[in-house]
């Protein structure tokens, strides 16, 4: 392992770990295969016992639904993907919460769909549930809503969603295990002379070009879908690996050098996100704060409902808005975890009033300093 890899490895604090279905799912009888499951819960529990933050998105809910309903070998309509995937969702999470359960950890369940990871309002709500989740000490298992996406169905396995999650959730590792060491620069399984490209610094025309389809019958995807995650991954200043992970501790072999494909990010997920939120037009609606507040944010501080004085025009919970001193002047810009009509209501208002006053509390600020950028 090189120094820039075994610097990740190090110093990452917060991970997704996607499963694919073929390592889910058992090819000769389509049932779960606990021994894998049993691997990466044990990964998961020696990450943790290094504070690190971990997530999991796994597939397989579509595969062992199919097995479970007798579809195997059937060309399935959307209606009947989606019925084999409800069926087979209570199977793969029950068996990822007894294999937890086993190791004294909770777990708990999250489904989305990618339009939940793109759309602002969403994100955000999914964003919040699962730091929820983390300070509660609990793993997200996260797979795609089939019962209400189909576009996923048809181009998915996951991949691009693991991808969504560690961006709206400023991850800054997101391992891809699957039944390959990585991405070669030919089909391994027509070539045998392929060479495993160890490291990606971005992803052009040339990588897309070789992550042709190698989808199997159990799975969606393939390298042409890993290689998109790559893109959304590495834009949000995410490093990304595709490693083995047939075989035992997966996660732990890539600390010891195994091989797999890295591409690495240029940007930390802090940076992405503020020059993503730098980019977006903001409204021209916006909050103005007191010179105290004035002061604290720019010293890096984050915006308390106390710093409030009034605001300016209409916003939705996750608009980029402005924040204005008390002469008009734009100080920042950022994401806002209030509406405006929520922010009127506690203007002025201590963080701990804040549930008093809406009856709920989403946050005890309006506008976290990771989500906010300062105007010079």
């Amino acid at each position: 392992m090189d120094s820039i890899n075994k610097e990740i490895i190090k110093n990452f604090k917060r991970v997704v770990i996607k499963v694919g279905s073929s390592l889910i799912v058992n090819l000769s009888n389509g049932k779960i295969n606990d021994r894998i499951i049993n691997y990466i819960v044990e990964d998961i529990k020696y990450l943790r016992s290094k504070g690190k933050e971990v997530m999991l998105v796994s597939s397989g809910a579509l595969a062992l639904g199919k097995h479970k309903l007798g579809l195997n070998n059937k060309t399935l309509k959307i209606q009947d993907k989606q019925a084999s995937a409800s069926v087979g969702q209570i199977i793969l999470i029950n068996s990822w919460q007894k294999m937890f359960s086993k190791n004294r950890i909770e777990c708990a369940q999250i489904l989305l769909t990618h339009l939940d990871a793109e759309i602002r309002k969403s994100s955000i709500n999914a964003r919040n549930t699962i730091e929820s989740l983390i300070k509660l000490n609990s793993i997200p298992v996260i797979n795609e809503n089939d019962t209400v996406a189909t576009k996923e169905l048809r181009y998915g396995d996951n991949d691009q969603l693991a991808a969504r999650v560690a961006q709206i959730t400023s991850s800054d590792l997101l391992v891809l295990l699957s039944d390959v060491h990585g991405l070669y620069d030919a089909n391994p399984i027509k070539n045998p002379n392929a060479k495993l490209l160890e490291r990606i610094y971005k992803i052009d025309k040339k990588i897309e070009k070789i992550s042709e389809n190698t989808s199997s019958s159990i799975s969606v995807g393939g390298m042409e879908t890993k290689v998109k995650a790559a893109r959304i991954s590495l834009a949000a200043g995410c490093n990304m690996v595709i490693a083995k992970g047939d075989n035992k501790n997966p996660i732990r072999n890539l600390e010891k050098g195994n091989k797999a494909s890295w591409f690495i990010a240029s940007t930390s997920p802090k940076t992405a996100r503020k020059k993503w939120i730098s980019s977006q037009m903001s409204t021209k609606a916006g909050i103005v704060v007191d010179s105290g507040a004035v002061d604290a944010l720019k010293s890096g501080a984050s915006l308390l409902p106390a710093g409030i004085l009034s605001i300016n025009g209409f916003f939705e919970k996750g608009d980029v808005i402005n924040v204005l001193d008390e002469k008009r002047n734009v100080i920042s810009v950022g994401l806002t975890s209030y509406s405006s009509k929520e922010a009127e209501l506690i203007a002025g208002a201590k963080s701990n009033e804040i549930e008093a006053l809406l009856g709920y509390h989403i946050k005890d600020v309006i506008i976290h300093r990771d989500d906010m950028v300062i105007r010079n």
